[in-house]
């Protein structure tokens, strides 16, 4: 669990920080930067897809993609209402 929820801080960040710089790019006011960013962050499900393929090398692929993909899941939602 340690590790998935340090993943999804990192993958979280990254995530608000791109999608601030492609809003930024876009033209879009500061405020509006951070909501693009914010609604990003929910975005993991990707994740499970790469980890079903690797499960059969690593089988912990797959439930800490799962739990990765959880705690954004509960996470993006809470940072795009802070992000209005």
């Amino acid at each position: 669990m340690p590790l998935a929820v340090g993943l999804g801080l990192v993958t979280a960040l990254t995530k608000v920080l791109t999608g601030y710089w492609a809003a930024r790019q876009a033209g879009v006011d500061r405020r509006a930067r951070w909501r693009a960013g914010m609604a990003l962050v929910a975005r993991g499900e990707f994740s499970i897809v790469i980890a079903g393929l690797g499960a059969g090398i690593e089988p912990q692929l797959g439930p800490l993609s799962a739990t990765y993909v959880l705690f954004l899941a509960l996470l993006g939602p809470v940072l795009a209402r802070v992000a209005k």
